[in-house]
């Protein structure tokens, strides 16, 4: 049994932000092609994909901790982001025992973050979310 009262959310929309990264480590910074994607379907998460000749990595992040890690250090588990010098922001991913340090630009990153915030202001994310299937399931 289907529920027809449903709220319907908004339609989907995703922002790209195509980017350098920098692999840091103690002697060098290696440049890395990322893609940061935000969907208002999964409006707590953005994703970042870093492109590397051996294949994608994605993690996924949350919005709010991301913004947060721009202005001071946040984290939890795997994922940490503090801002750095030279208007930098890193995200420290994995774990402790195999941690890569990723850097990316904190202007850019502000600004593609306000975009997102834009297209789904805070406090609203779940008036975004499809919650159809769920709602059908429960019905059921």
């Amino acid at each position: 049994m289907s529920r027809a009262s449903s709220p319907v959310p908004p339609v989907c929309r995703e922002i790209k932000w195509k980017t350098t990264a920098f692999l840091l480590s103690d002697s060098c910074r290696v440049p890395l092609e990322a893609t940061v994607r935000y969907r208002s379907r999964s409006p707590f998460t953005i994703e970042l994909t870093l492109h590397t000749p051996t294949g994608d990595t994605v993690w996924r992040l949350d919005r709010d901790m991301f913004l947060a890690g721009t202005e001071g250090p946040v984290g939890i588990g795997e994922v940490h982001i503090r801002p750095a010098p030279y208007d930098q922001v890193v995200l420290r991913l994995g774990a402790p025992s195999h941690t890569a340090l990723i850097g990316l630009g904190r202007g850019p990153a502000l600004r593609w973050l306000n975009t997102t915030y834009t297209v789904v202001p805070a406090g609203t994310e779940s008036s975004h979310i499809d919650w159809r299937p769920l709602l059908d399931v429960l019905a059921d």
